[in-house]
């Protein structure tokens, strides 16, 4: 049960949503985060500064790194919630509960007889307060996101809400809303609170009987209800059809290269769902939904699974290496040959391999097609209807987006200016002066752009795009461009979608595209590409 579990938002939203959210609108509330921020920085002060007066360094240090340095606004941070409650006193969700919690305010104080007060120590006081500060950031911030998203702000409401959390990861109410409960002072979600009730999760061998754990770490294996030997177990599994299978909570796995790889693998994407589904919950739920599960009512929203896997999950192959690989794909899909991985829509099924071809980049790139082509809102989507679709730049793009994400310790980070993706878009625009107004590049189905004669250069754009998109004028796009994509997936794009869905004209986002791409340009004069 020590294992971390990363920050899923299954959804967020309240109220009518509001199409066109203006950069005024965003800035009203990032204004008041801001006044927010600067109050309990003001705060923070006042707590180092009593703790030094006390002699309590290491506390004084602890209370400075509250201190919340502002993010970079270019780059999406996803923080990685710890699975066991970290302090069962803040499991809650408003100030009325911290009254409850043993974290005493004045009122408590002044119940507290004078004998008691003198036993408190000075790093007791100081854990009292610094804990009580935490407490209240965290309800504040959870006030901000319910007020945000109320008036339609679904992004900043969800930013909020990220903050609340890393503040008090205990928060029950931001919890609930995750898709979690509260099991044996462990935050578990359905799929491990099942699989907990006779199992245990072990990181090479995924979900196995308490009792079978010390027989697979001697290298020992069940098959079939036998016990045979690793070196058996690998050639039972040598053909892809009799390959290792692994359940995650969206996933099933299916391998022939061995059983840790295919764990492995089943984290990996398990975390691209997660962030995914939390950068893109209006795609897959309507408001109705949404304020259901605001309810505390369960529902099944329009885009559930619709893989292939067990019930229904995403179904991955992982081939022992790149000659399996064709060698299985080849007679039905000759334009593997090349490839280091591909998501076949027809198959509703995503293919790779192990080794030194490896490439995490593409599978990113390669399940983020799949999510969006499995849980698109209606189930009846056809892979030739997509390659018809205007805004063909936008599938690849946010696919390209998503190959930068990444894990740096206690969060996961997707997007920013350092990525080779968006480096090769900025000096292909800066340099080489290239760049297809975004009218035309949004009038391309799949054929006009894969058949360009600058496809690799319309990638790069489309990467540039994307960051864009997301990332400008303080994440007033962000909602429009899931729209867009909804759009795309089920049949309803036309050319004019993007304009239609984020409120500005073609020329206007040329304009603004170019300032942001354009940024410190300086930093560009070492680099040179065709």
């Amino acid at each position: 049960m020590a294992r971390r579990i990363e920050l899923f938002v299954f959804l967020f939203l309240l109220g009518t949503w509001n199409p066109f959210i203006s950069a005024s609108e965003v800035n009203d509330y990032r204004e008041k985060y801001a006044d927010f921020q600067k109050r309990y920085e003001a705060e923070i002060l006042r707590l180092m500064e009593w703790a030094q007066e006390q002699g309590l360094e290491e506390d004084a240090k602890e209370t400075r790194s509250l201190n919340h340095t502002a993010a970079n606004e270019d780059q999406f941070y996803f923080g990685i919630l710890p699975q066991e409650v970290q302090n069962p006193d803040l499991v809650q969700s408003d100030d009325s509960n911290a009254k409850k919690s043993g974290k005493t305010g004045k009122s408590e104080k002044k119940k507290s007889s004078k004998k008691e007060e003198r036993t408190v120590s000075p790093h007791e006081e100081w854990l009292r307060r610094y804990t009580r500060l935490r407490l209240q950031a965290s309800n504040q911030l959870f006030r901000l996101a319910q007020a945000a998203v109320r008036d339609g702000r679904c992004a900043l409401g969800f930013d909020f809400l990220m903050r609340a959390l890393e503040e008090n990861p205990d928060h029950l109410a931001a919890r609930t809303i995750l898709g979690y409960e509260l099991v044996e002072n462990h935050w578990l979600s359905p799929f491990e609170k099942k699989q907990a009730r006779t199992m245990v999760f072990h990181p090479r061998f995924g979900w196995i009987l308490p009792k079978n754990v010390e027989r697979y770490e001697a290298g020992e294996r069940l098959y079939k209800g036998k016990w045979i030997t690793e070196k058996q177990d690998a050639a039972a599994h040598f053909n892809i059809e009799n390959g290792w299978t692994v359940e995650t909570p969206h996933f099933t796995i299916v391998t022939n290269h061995s059983l840790p790889a295919a764990v492995k693998i089943g984290e990996e994407v398990e975390v691209l769902y997660r962030v995914w589904k939390q950068m893109f919950l209006r795609y897959f739920a309507t408001d109705e939904q949404i304020q259901a599960l605001f309810a505390g009512r369960s529902f099944q929203a329009s885009g559930g699974p619709r893989g292939t896997g067990t019930n229904g999950k995403h179904r991955l192959l992982f081939f022992r290496n790149q000659e399996n690989y064709v060698e299985f794909l080849s007679p039905r899909y000759p334009q593997v040959k090349g490839s280091r991985g591909i998501y076949i829509m027809e198959d509703r099924t995503s293919y790779f391999f192990a080794g030194k071809e490896f490439d995490r980049a593409t599978m990113l790139h390669e399940v983020t097609h799949q999510l969006f082509a499995e849980l698109a809102p209606l189930a009846a989507r056809r892979s030739f209807e997509l390659v018809e679709s205007p805004n063909f730049w936008m599938i690849e793009g946010i696919a390209t987006y998503m190959e930068s994400l990444h894990d740096e310790g206690n969060c996961h980070v997707v997007g920013g200016f350092e990525t080779p993706r968006l480096l090769a878009a900025r000096v292909r625009f800066v340099k080489n002066d290239f760049y297809v107004p975004l009218e035309e590049f949004s009038a391309m189905n799949t054929a006009r752009f894969q058949t360009h004669p600058q496809m690799v250069r319309l990638y790069s754009q489309a990467s540039g795009l994307m960051q864009f998109l997301l990332h400008s004028s303080g994440g007033q796009y962000r909602d429009g461009v899931t729209d867009v994509l909804r759009d795309i997936y089920t049949g309803k794009a036309t050319p004019d979608s993007i304009p239609n869905r984020l409120g500005k004209s073609f020329s206007e986002l040329d304009t603004e595209y170019r300032t942001y791409i354009s940024r410190n340009k300086e930093e560009l004069e070492k680099w040179e590409l065709d």
